[in-house]
């Protein structure tokens, strides 16, 4: 059976945290400091291993999906829980037989934790229910924690067919973090908490200028290649007609050849 997270033994409690995810800015979380406790999530060990950071650096793992799923029930990933379980708080959604050392995350602590100044049970109010992904869940504990500083390193959620739609969640809990006091740390590369220009203050702003050039630019270059395109077709189609006249000719020729020609 899983654990309750006060039975896991833990190393001392840091006051900062690095929740690191797989986009490119996750080189940008800083092993080297010891101020920090490193979390992070899912298949992460392979990322870490193209640069011989070893997964022993990490301080909390979370997998928090279904592992029975196709995506998740596979050989190597259940090795690597196993052994992350006993090596450090592994973070799992419900029990499994395989792991007895995992600890379930604390979802209904953490709920009523986020919960507890909105108003419900009114007829008007509703509960607060935007926990969209395992970045916002990671995030949330941490706040939960009493984290005094949280880095977010590796999370863009910019592809609009995938993780777009569940940026508005974890921005929420990094601007609940904020203005709880606690010190966040954004890269610049992420797209989290960030917008190209002040709505209502500003029409545009340099990025914004330099994107709609770049975007000028390549409809033209579009627009070209449908012009070659076009005239590449019509060249196309002018040459067979010719092949269609040639053969025309050859089939008259062949006709000859066998019906008048001895």
């Amino acid at each position: 059976m899983a654990k309750e997270t006060k039975e896991i033994k833990q190393v001392e409690k840091k006051k900062k945290v690095c929740i690191m995810g797989f986009a490119t800015s996750w080189v940008d979380t800083p092993f080297n400091n010891s101020d920090f406790e490193i979390w992070t999530l899912n298949e992460a060990y392979k990322l870490l291993a193209t640069k011989n950071i070893p997964a022993g650096r990490i301080n909390r793992w979370f997998e928090v999906h279904n592992l029975n799923s196709p995506s998740k029930n596979n050989q190597e990933h259940r090795n690597f829980l196993r052994e992350c379980q006993n090596k450090m708080p592994l973070y799992v959604n419900e029990k499994y037989e395989d792991l007895p050392n995992a600890i379930l995350y604390p979802r209904k602590e953490i709920k009523e934790y986020f919960n507890q100044n909105f108003i419900q049970n009114n007829g008007v109010g509703a509960a607060f229910t935007e926990f969209s992904n395992s970045i916002s869940w990671m995030v949330a504990l941490a706040i939960y924690e009493g984290f005094e500083e949280i880095w977010i390193t590796g999370v863009d959620m910019a592809q609009k067919d995938e993780y777009a739609w569940q940026r508005s969640s974890a921005t929420g809990f990094i601007m609940f973090a904020a203005g709880k006091g606690i010190k966040v740390c954004i890269p610049h590369g992420s797209e989290l908490c960030k917008f190209p220009q002040d709505y209502g203050f500003e029409t545009d702003n340099q990025v914004r200028i330099k994107k709609k050039k770049r975007k000028k630019e390549l409809q033209g270059r579009k627009a070209q290649m449908i012009a070659q395109i076009e005239q590449a077709n019509k060249q196309i189609k002018l040459i067979e007609a010719q092949i269609h006249q040639l053969d025309g000719a050859i089939t008259e020729i062949n006709y000859d050849l066998n019906n008048h020609i001895v």
